[in-house]
């Protein structure tokens, strides 16, 4: 195994033309961020780590775009966005460590979707080095084009199997003036879709976050980090955590939320943000839900979308299936409500390893299959890499898997771009 660490995109060229004239597999590699196995690589393989490539290249103000390498990390240009007096959309716990690059190849998520959309619709153009070592150039900076296929939109979330990504051209956002945030306790999980209907008939487009956090990882972030301050005293099974963001008036909307949440008997507690202090202190309770840091058991993990209105009917109808095959299992969900993304664990905790090979299996298959009759998918915004790789074959219907299978093979006959992951390996 080797590194190569390219500085240019003519270095990654160069170092792809080399690797596919010997038959060598090349695995891009970001920041590492991403929970799915999609930058593990084998004896027999490269691993092109872009973190050179970091350069914020120039963010066009008039234009609304900011233009950067593939190396450069999400923090990185939310901060030259900032500069400029303007907004990089996507945001994750990971964004002083993820990649731009890698968040584009498995069309990241995040926090802010439900406000201004996947990663996928904030890339205006993109360019890649193909698996002969080709350089694709695709670094438009206009919406429109009717001239043919959309070839940026088949290497967005492909995980590196269709192309590197070297750099991008990301679409920016007028930066809200003000921006308030608040955290209830939900009298009842039925509430949930009256709670999401509420922010967003008071707050329209200015509504850029709807999370739902589980009382159990609350408890435990608390616990675990003493510098988090418990916003209320009131200890509930589910939580809700909103943001609105845009001008001055996204405080009176924010108000009128809170009010009419109590009066309808949709909250029971609640605490509205007040200062910078107490919002970062929701959003660092937020993002410590990661259930990993707190269970030291075997596990099985969803990152599960499912029609919005049909959330707690997941959730409900999962925790059911865990109970019939151990009613001692501990199920544990947070997630974006606004695009119906929640992610979902289920940990054996007490369970032998033994006992969790019997048990995983039937959890995953159980609950992959309630995910597709729900219209649903098991990985919203991870990506597949190899944890999801058979699991996603099961689910694919046969012509679409087909016709991925088709796609890369066009674009990388020799099977050299990450091989085994998102699809199995070739041969």
């Amino acid at each position: 195994m080797a590194v190569l660490r390219p500085a240019s995109t003519e270095e990654v060229s160069e170092a792809v033309k080399i690797c596919a004239e010997h038959g060598v597999a090349i695995v891009p590699q970001g920041g590492n961020t991403n929970v799915c196995g999609m930058t593990l690589a084998s004896r027999d393989a490269v691993i092109l780590n872009l973190s050179r490539m970091n350069q914020i290249i120039e963010v066009d103000r008039e234009g609304g775009t900011i233009t950067v390498e593939a190396g450069a990390t999400m923090q990185a240009v939310q901060e030259a966005a900032t500069e400029a007096g303007l907004l990089f959309a996507p945001d994750w716990g990971a964004r002083g460590s993820a990649q731009v690059g890698g968040a584009v190849a498995t069309n990241g998520g995040g926090l802010n979707v439900i406000g201004y959309g996947t990663t996928r619709e904030q890339v205006m153009g993109l360019e890649a080095v193909l698996a002969d070592g080709r350089i694709w150039n695709g670094m438009r900076h206009h919406i429109k084009d009717n001239s043919g296929y959309d070839l940026k939109q088949l290497l967005i979330g492909s995980e590196g199997t269709l192309g590197i990504i070297t750099r991008l051209v990301f679409r920016l956002h007028p930066a809200p003036s003000h921006r308030i945030s608040m955290m209830a306790v939900l009298t009842s999980t039925d509430r949930l879709m009256d709670a999401l209907a509420l922010a967003r008939q008071t707050a329209g487009d200015q509504l850029v976050a709807f999370e739902l956090m589980n009382g159990l990882g609350v408890e435990l972030a608390l616990e675990r980090y003493p510098d988090l301050k418990r916003p209320f005293e009131t200890r509930a099974d589910w939580y809700v955590l909103i943001q609105l963001a845009g001008g001055p008036t996204v405080t009176e909307a924010m108000e009128q939320i809170f009010s009419d949440g109590f009066e309808q008997e949709i909250f029971s507690d609640g605490v509205l943000a007040n200062s910078i202090a107490q919002e970062r202190n929701l959003w660092e309770i937020r993002e410590q839900l990661i259930p990993i840091q707190y269970f030291d058991c075997p596990f099985a993990k969803w990152d599960v979308s499912v029609p919005v209105s049909r959330i707690m009917e997941y959730l409900h109808r999962a925790r059911d299936i865990a109970s019939d095959v151990d009613p001692e299992l501990v199920c544990y969900a947070v997630g974006h409500v606004g695009d119906g993304n929640i992610h979902y664990n289920i940990f054996l905790q007490g369970r032998s390893e033994a006992e969790a090979e019997r048990i995983i299996p039937e959890l995953i298959r159980r609950i992959d299959d309630l995910i597709a009759e729900m219209g649903g998918s098991i990985t919203a915004e991870h990506g597949v890499g190899t944890a999801y790789i058979e699991r996603v074959r099961r689910l694919k219907s046969g012509v679409e898997y087909e016709l991925m299978l088709k796609l890369r093979e066009l674009f990388d006959p020799n099977g050299i771009l990450n091989p085994g992951k998102l699809l199995p390996r070739k041969g």
